[in-house]
């Protein structure tokens, strides 16, 4: 049966034109005792989570019409989708755009995926400007790295340009990118001790530009660690 966006309302009886489906059987699921299936005509018709066939009473005997039949197979969808994104955001944050295309590649329509979005920021349970502080402060302590990759990586995320440079700003840390490069340059290099030293700078200097840093700021790391500085290591790159 064709399942649309249209609101649920009305008699579940027959309307004009429309065809009748009789209600033969209503029986619990035995995987899922959530959810109850719904027999017509003698035949498995679809299945209902419990709080839709609560809203929206359907016993044996009665007949159904097509569009009341859609209605609550869309709210069912609802349900569903809602159930998904809470046990999604259960797991870890999620930007709205995120979520969005999480659900989507469920094959949840894109207007019941509208609709659950909106419900769930009208509680709070989506906050993007929150999301993205939290995603720095968080970044920032477990792998630490530049400005630059945090506003990549909530960009990826489907946080906008703007708001993600204003975020990164605002949660960054009270270390400047200076001062992170430089530290992560000095443990790097303490855990590549014993090794070749020309090659453990280069795999530092490595290390540094993967988290994002631009060789202005590596440069400077290097030489506040009082090692060679990049000008003189041309021949580390070969």
């Amino acid at each position: 049966m064709r399942v649309n966006d249209d609101p649920i309302g009305g008699d579940p009886g027959e309307s004009p034109g429309e065809a009748v489906f009789r209600v033969t059987a209503i029986e619990r699921q035995k995987r899922n005792p959530g959810r109850v299936s719904i027999y017509l005509d003698g035949a498995f018709g679809f299945g209902l989570d419990e709080e839709v066939l609560f809203r929206n009473p359907i016993h044996e005997g009665d007949s159904l019409s097509e569009s009341f039949i859609d209605g609550v197979l869309l709210s069912d969808e609802r349900v569903r989708a809602k159930a998904k994104a809470l046990r999604l955001l259960s797991h870890r944050a999620l930007a709205t755009d995120e979520l969005r295309r999480k659900l989507l590649e469920r094959d949840f329509s894109e207007r019941t995926v509208k609709r659950v979005v909106e419900d769930l920021r009208r509680v709070g349970l989506l906050d993007d400007g929150a999301f993205a502080a939290s995603f720095v402060r968080s970044r920032m302590i477990q792998r630490p790295c530049s400005k630059k990759l945090l506003v990549l990586e909530l960009k990826h995320r489907g946080i906008g340009e703007n708001a993600a440079v204003e975020a990164v700003e605002a949660a960054y840390g009270p270390d400047s990118e200076e001062e992170v490069a430089g530290a992560l340059f000095s443990a790097k290099m303490a855990s590549l001790k014993g090794e070749n030293p020309r090659k453990a700078r280069k795999k530092a200097v490595d290390f540094l530009y993967r988290r994002g840093f631009d060789w202005e700021l590596i440069r400077g790391a290097m030489d506040g660690a009082g090692g060679e500085k990049i000008s003189d290591l041309k021949n580390i790159f070969d």
